[in-house]
């Protein structure tokens, strides 16, 4: 959607260093301390045997599945709130001032792509960044005051929805479960089978966790409404160790907006 500038604004050398990182969704990751166990509505399942019995895989809806990213890509609008823990990406924010000490990084945000793209991307403690009208503030450590600079930065990417979801292969290995009253309205519930657990550890890069994941998928439109992809240290301990999660909202509302700030300190 952006490109990466290959300049920043005067008094941003600690983003520019952590944004020049190669970024990743997936990547490998490290045990992190976190307050809450798994989002995921499924019970866990065990990942410790390398390879599941072919008895335990759901039967493939793929078909629903298989258009859902290029829906999610044809969107004009959404708002957005997001976890991340562990693995490469959390990494890297974990080198933002004010980053928050469990490494446990809530995302939230608006993302505008017609007619004119625009960004407005809140990382807790660590960045608000607005991306609007060609120009890019930034807020680093969530100072309160923004630095314009030329362009957005990597973040702008790879905190989108569309990044995260595209990190992961969601067309094999899901199975169509019974919906549940704590499922977004209008959404068609998916659950991962043994097969794609096993791919989601393997692509993250946390192996003999315990993960489950779910997928939500709109009724009229097809594009993932929301996902949780979580992997805690055990069947007894339930610390999350990698996350993943999204929901969207307010999905090509005309209501979505996007405006400059005001307290800009320089450019």
């Amino acid at each position: 959607m952006f490109q990466v500038a290959p300049r920043h604004g005067r008094g941003l050398l600690i983003l520019t260093a952590v944004a020049a990182i190669a970024l990743s969704a997936c990547g490998g990751g490290s045990k992190t301390s976190a307050p809450a166990g798994p989002t995921a509505t499924s019970s866990i399942t065990s990942l410790d045997t390398s390879q599941p019995s072919a008895g335990d895989q759901p039967t493939d809806n793929a078909s629903p599945l298989d258009g859902a990213a290029a829906a999610l890509a044809g969107l004009n609008s959404y708002k957005f709130k997001m976890t991340v823990i562990g693995g490469d990406l959390s990494d890297t924010l974990s080198g933002m001032p004010g980053a928050p000490a469990n490494n446990v990084f809530k995302v939230s945000g608006t993302y505008i792509f017609a007619p004119a793209a625009a960004v407005d991307l809140t990382v807790a403690g660590s960045l608000h960044e607005i991306s609007v009208g060609g120009n890019d503030y930034q807020d680093v450590g969530a100072q309160g005051s923004f630095t314009q600079s030329d362009a957005p930065t990597a973040l702008v990417d790879q905190l989108s929805p569309a990044a995260i979801y595209s990190a992961f292969d969601f067309t094999s290995g899901f199975a169509l479960v019974a919906s549940k009253t704590t499922d977004p309205a209008g959404t068609d519930h998916y659950q991962a089978g043994d097969s794609a657990l096993v791919e989601f550890a393997s692509v993250s890069g946390v192996q003999n966790a315990n993960w489950t994941a779910d997928l939500w998928i709109s009724k009229d439109g097809g594009y993932p409404v929301s996902i949780s992809i979580v992997a805690a240290a055990s069947a007894t301990d339930k610390t999350v160790v990698y996350e993943r999660t999204f929901e969207l909202m307010d999905v090509n509302a005309a209501t979505n907006t996007v405006t400059a700030p005001t307290n800009v300190t320089g450019a």
